[in-house]
């Protein structure tokens, strides 16, 4: 038998308390809460209703609220008292300070990257390009901006720095989880596209500082555009007048 399945039969064996456990039925409520708001089940400014999550998990609320304890840890969630746990609204400042630091740790990382980049990861980061590229609509979408985190965590990954590449999912967690993609002028759409097949040009060149820099640069352009749609939506709310029938 190989040892795969044994070790698997093992594992098995021992472990039906395990998987009742505690920290496993945490785990999987974390990871199901994650999933809500990949797919828009979850958006910002929502509350969380915990006991229906716990309902459909089959657990009771403890290990449901363990791991909203956890997400709130990552900024992905907010408590408030009296009121349970809700998705907290991306603000001007905080996306700010999450894109520079991105652009600081993946500008940082690529320049080594360059360097002993192989073909075969060239070829890995031209099929997330092109996994990029094919997702399409009339609205920029979660879809793509996860795809763009793919993208971009591959590439980091490369760098074989753990922490970065660590620093940079609860980054990514951070952004495009909570973030209304809908927000995003489709605009960026083509200019994402054309930065992409410019920082891979130099990277096939082995070009450090120019890779360095059109990445530095391609993150910037991405902020500018996010800032925007996070003001006119602030401006929509300031002049909303809901008896405004003109």
């Amino acid at each position: 038998m190989p040892i795969s399945k044994v070790k698997k039969g093992l594992e098995h064996a021992k472990g039906n308390k395990a998987d009742n456990s505690s920290a496993s039925l945490s785990d999987r409520a974390y990871h199901h809460i994650k999933r809500m708001l990949l797919v828009n089940e979850l958006v910002a400014g929502q509350k969380i209703r915990y006991r229906d999550i716990a309902k459909k998990l089959n657990v009771s609320q403890t290990p449901v609220i363990l791991a909203l304890t956890r997400l709130e840890n990552e900024g992905l969630v907010r408590s408030e008292a009296n009121k349970g746990f809700r998705v907290p609204e991306l603000d001007l400042e905080e996306a700010r300070e999450l894109y520079e630091m991105r652009a600081v740790i993946e500008a940082w990382l690529v320049k080594g990257t360059a360097k002993t980049i192989s073909d075969e990861q060239i070829e890995k980061l031209e099929g997330l390009m092109a996994e990029h590229q094919a997702i399409r609509g009339e609205s920029y979408c979660r879809e793509r901006l996860w795809c763009d985190a793919r993208l971009h965590l591959a590439l980091a990954s490369f760098s074989g720095h753990q922490i970065g590449i660590r620093v940079l999912r609860e980054i990514f967690d951070r952004l495009y989880l909570r973030y209304r993609p809908e927000r995003l002028s489709t605009v960026r759409l083509q200019e994402a596209e054309e930065e992409h097949n410019n920082f891979l040009a130099a990277l096939k060149k082995h070009d450090a500082r120019k890779a360095s820099s059109l990445l530095e640069a391609h993150i910037n352009h991405g902020q500018v555009r996010m800032l925007e749609g996070i003001k006119h939506d602030l401006e929509m709310r300031d002049h909303l007048d809901p008896w405004d029938l003109s």
